[in-house]
């Protein structure tokens, strides 16, 4: 299956570095499967041009991450995407916490025909053997056995081949860390260190 892996563009400035969920899940997507990535930042486009790249790519299964200020436009280009018959997959911060809006259960239109709450690095391997067989689930979270939210170890962070991605699109250098370096209210957990390995 051919996958996309969309970000849009920040609407705020021109600055702006690589998001790095579009390249840790495209090395955490199982063999067999061709992960393409647009960062709208990088490679502007409107609906009417991703719906088109959808469709001459044929493309199978995309996936959109937005933070709140990205979202009207990650829906507007979910919308078209999902206009051609192509199951789209949203997660982030926002649809993190606006689950419901993603999907249309708060009355407003769906934008999403599953969403990947918190950090997907373990759940994104199996939204991508679901949307395969014609299975996709609702919502995925990566939960513990007590259904709390579970933090991936970042110890074991997949080598991600920079040498093959055109960094040169971006004007700034990416993150190295998640987390926040203090505590500010609850739910922000710990700090945590990326290999300098990956």
């Amino acid at each position: 299956m051919k996958i996309l892996l969309y970000n849009p563009d920040n609407g705020v400035t021109r600055n702006f570095m690589p998001h790095l969920w579009m390249f840790l899940l495209q090395a955490l997507t199982p063999e067999g499967h061709e992960v393409l990535l647009i960062d709208g930042n990088a490679q502007p486009m409107d609906e009417a041009q991703i719906a088109q790249y959808v469709r001459v790519q044929k493309i199978g299964l995309v996936g959109i991450g937005a933070m709140t200020r990205m979202i009207a436009k990650a829906y507007r280009m979910a919308d078209a995407i999902r206009a051609t018959g192509v199951p789209v997959v949203m997660g982030g911060p926002h649809v993190t916490e606006m689950a419901d809006e993603a999907l249309g259960r708060d009355g407003g239109p769906r934008h999403a025909d599953a969403v990947a709450l918190g950090e997907a690095d373990e759940t994104w391997p199996q939204i991508v053997n679901d949307a395969a067989q014609g299975k996709l689930k609702e919502v995925y979270a990566p939960v513990d056995v007590f259904g709390q939210e579970r933090k991936p170890q970042l110890k074991d962070y997949p080598a991600i081949p920079w040498q093959s991605i055109d960094l040169d699109q971006f004007n700034l250098v990416p993150g190295a860390a998640r987390g926040m370096l203090q505590k500010i209210g609850e739910g922000w957990g710990t700090f945590r260190i990326i290999p300098v390995e990956s």
